[in-house]
């Protein structure tokens, strides 16, 4: 009986501990040569970021079961990759895969819709659409050099 009691109670404990350690990315406006500054864009990774990190990121990162499809997406590509000895900077790096699917679909969208992001394509700031994609994805990418606790 005490050895139950003990054995559950460590295994609580290090289920708070593990949840603990996890350090909430940000989301934040990226600065940008003047050349480079589209705030459209700007403004829709982050509000799709914030979103992503409380939707995906976060419950992953605590090791919460997956209650969505981003979260199932996201917890399969970490257990293919590392099983199920994964960190926060796997899962940084796994959700700069995912999110950024997501994120180059919706800025090609933007390129046929927004005069302003295609005026950009055609000022010379970016010289192709793929090198606008990577160039959002640079400064947007989650942080993969995390300290673990």
């Amino acid at each position: 009986m005490k050895f139950g009691l003990i054995a559950s109670l460590t295994i609580a404990a290090a289920l708070v501990t593990g949840c603990s350690g996890v350090k909430t990315p940000k989301a934040e406006l990226a600065d940008h040569d003047s050349d480079h500054n589209i705030p459209a864009i700007d403004n829709m990774i982050v509000e799709m970021k914030q979103a992503y990190i409380q939707k995906c990121y976060l419950p992953i990162a605590n090791r919460k079961p997956p209650e969505n499809a981003c979260q199932s997406e996201l917890f399969q590509m970490l257990e293919r990759r590392y099983h199920l000895d994964f960190n926060q900077n796997h899962v940084a790096m796994a959700s700069n895969d995912l999110f950024f699917k997501d994120i180059d679909v919706e800025i090609r969208k933007m390129m046929r819709t927004d005069p302003e992001v295609r005026e950009a394509l055609r000022s010379g700031a970016f010289t192709s659409s793929d090198e606008m994609i990577s160039y959002y994805k640079e400064k947007y990418k989650f942080d993969t050099q995390l300290e673990q606790y």
